[in-house]
């Protein structure tokens, strides 16, 4: 017998899932499109829960990445608001997490684009949000090869005009991951000027991530499929996990 569940029982599941989600709660989650979206909003947005115990501390990270799967747009502000959240305290699962918010939301390409520059220009928000809008776009750059170029562009165009010393150097460590030798000089005339926060992003760090090519890594890491990025990137076992059920469905 097929238990048909709705879109928020079977993301509830992803609480018990484990250190991997089931293909088969996978697809049922995904079949349900759209309304699947808010109840995985709500529970990648869960940081606390990031500091459970195994296995509910892994259920924000299995919603982030089935929203990249999704890449809906109203995913953008909820993901980059929470990302600044109970910061004083990291543990494996909060790193992991951090590290493929920008990444699930570069996904969405070229449809992100306009709502991540709006997110990323306007000081309303906190500088951690706005930085994680602009990784966010360097992501895009991968996902999207078409817009690439504009949006190297007007990082550009921004760092070179602004006096926003937040917002500059946010866009340096964006350019840096990016490793975009080439605006090196400018980059640094910018430093030189006292254009950006260097409490943020130091001169020295910028120098060293411009002038090593990171473009490959963050092009393979972006693109990775749903199976291929727990192959890489986990949630591993950890010594003092429990045994739990990771079957449901």
């Amino acid at each position: 017998m097929t238990l048909n569940l709705s879109a928020s029982e079977y993301v509830r599941h992803l609480r018990r899932a484990g250190l991997r989600p089931s293909e088969r709660l996978v697809n049922n989650i995904l079949r349900c499109g759209d309304a699947a979206v808010d109840p995985l909003i709500d529970m990648a947005t869960s940081v606390a829960l990031l500091y459970e115990e195994p296995p509910v501390a892994y259920a924000p990270i299995h919603a982030l990445r089935l929203l990249g799967e999704l890449r809906p747009l109203r995913m953008i502000e909820p993901l980059l608001k929470s990302a600044d959240a109970e910061l004083d305290s990291m543990n494996s699962a909060r790193e992991l997490w951090q590290y493929e918010v920008p990444q699930m939301i570069g996904r969405i390409g070229a449809a992100a684009v306009e709502a991540l520059w709006a997110f990323a220009d306007n000081p309303a928000y906190t500088q951690f949000e706005r930085d994680g809008a602009l990784l966010a776009l360097a992501y895009v750059t991968a996902i999207d090869e078409t817009v690439r170029e504009s949006i190297i562009a007007e990082m550009h165009r921004r760092l070179m005009q602004s006096d926003d010393r937040a917002l500059n150097a946010g866009i340096v460590r964006a350019m840096a991951y990016l490793g975009l030798a080439d605006k090196y000089s400018d980059v640094m005339a910018r430093y030189r000027v006292g254009a950006v926060d260097q409490e943020s992003m130091s001169a020295a760090v910028a120098r060293q991530m411009l002038l090593t090519p990171r473009t490959s890594r963050i092009a393979d890491d972006a693109k990775l499929s749903l199976w291929e990025r727990y192959d890489r990137f986990g949630p591993f076992p950890e010594p003092e996990d429990d045994d739990f059920d990771d079957n449901e469905e």
